[in-house]
């Protein structure tokens, strides 16, 4: 495996809008820095280098990351304008491939690790806000984490692995953990969507666990615009909480930022600017 070089990598400095989560990582949670790592970066002003890829035909430039996604995302916690880049090229995709997924690899903390230590926490006597912020977390995504620990053990090892979402895996709380299995299996052969997960969970949960009482599935919805898409993640990771955009074939669309409590609303506010 190419590893990075200090002796064949430029070394920048760019503005952290300028730099994208590589589409070659694999389906796990985020590194989000802890409360402790936000404050020193604070308080140095800086953090460590990221190494990353020119991405072709982008004006200005931009970059994919390959190694130091942890860095940039503390950067973003700890509102700073820049991250220091070091730019690998010629790079091959498989070495890129080799690179990111590296990173992304068994260091990686899963949600379900992360559920229990906020558990833990909460045992010592601390609030889920508080163990939450240890983790950079808010208290609505601690409480979330913390509810992944009522699955049944076979599939909170799909949700730690990244093979099952923490968002459709929460929706299996409370079935039988043979019907919480049987949907796993289901989620992952059909590529259900989270709604239509919710749907069939809550049909289970009405029918007292029989399958053959599930309610019709909401429709999938149509394949969605490559760009468009990763618009939506890179916004959804700016901004800490989900962002969807739908428009017609004129042209004209909206923009829907979710936000499940006002301490949530207030983070996304900051997050663009708005002071009170």
């Amino acid at each position: 495996m190419v590893r990075p070089d200090p002796d064949d990598r430029a070394m920048l400095t760019v503005p952290l809008d300028l730099l994208h989560i590589s589409p070659l990582r694999p389906a796990l949670p985020l590194p989000w820095p802890t409360a402790p790592a936000v404050a020193l970066a604070q308080a140095v002003g800086f953090v460590e280098p990221v190494t990353a890829r020119p991405i072709p035909g982008t004006t200005p430039q931009r970059y994919e990351i390959l190694t130091g996604l942890k860095h940039w995302l503390l950067a973003q916690r700890a509102q700073l304008a820049t991250v220091p880049l070091y730019l690998r090229e010629p790079l091959s995709e498989q070495d890129a491939r080799q690179l990111v997924e590296h990173e992304a690899g068994p260091d990686a903390q899963d949600p379900i690790a992360e559920a229990q230590a906020i558990q833990a926490e909460v045992y010592q006597g601390r609030s889920i806000a508080a163990a939450g912020r240890t983790l950079g977390l808010s208290r609505t995504a601690a409480s979330h984490r913390r509810r992944l620990l009522r699955l049944a053990p076979s599939v909170r090892a799909r949700v730690a692995t990244g093979e099952l979402a923490p968002g459709k895996a929460r929706a299996l709380v409370g079935l039988d953990e043979r019907v919480q299995l049987e949907l796993a299996h289901r989620i992952a052969r059909e590529g259900l969507n989270t709604r239509q997960v919710e749907a069939l969970a809550k049909a289970y949960k009405q029918n007292g666990g029989h399958p053959h009482a599930a309610a019709v599935l909401p429709p999938a919805p149509p394949a969605q615009d490559p760009d468009l898409a990763r618009l939506e993640i890179d916004l959804a990771e700016r901004l800490g909480t989900r962002v969807t955009i739908g428009y017609s074939e004129a042209g004209r669309g909206q923009l829907t930022i979710d936000f499940a409590s006002l301490e949530i609303l207030e983070g996304v506010l900051e997050r663009m600017g708005y002071g009170s």
